[in-house]
């Protein structure tokens, strides 16, 4: 049986709009990851989406974060740049990144 708490509604709902943000934004050339509270499941009531974006046509770089804005609908959300992080932050970033599509 599905639960249907507050968290848990509000939990899918940002699963479903993590997964049609990294979709619109492969539909652009830019490849995005999913990290944070989401990847790890820790993801709480007042979390916000944290994309990680790991490539991306120059042109649209800062482009990105209207496209999510419009996809997510007012959910609350970070993007993170691959190329912008200091070298003693990349693993805190990259370590719990998971693709939008594995996300349960």
């Amino acid at each position: 049986m599905t639960a249907n708490t507050p968290l848990d509604l509000h939990r899918r709902r940002a699963v479903q709009s993590a997964q049609a943000a990294t979709a619109a934004l492969t539909a652009l050339g830019v490849r995005a990851t999913v990290t944070g509270s989401l990847a790890r499941g820790e993801f709480g009531l007042h979390s916000d989406i944290d994309l990680l974006v790991t490539a991306c046509p120059r042109h649209l770089k800062y482009a990105i974060e209207g496209v999510v804005e419009d996809v997510l609908g007012g959910l609350p959300f970070d993007v993170i740049y691959l190329d912008e992080l200091p070298a003693w932050k990349l693993a805190r970033f990259t370590a719990d990144a998971v693709d939008a599509s594995q996300l349960g």
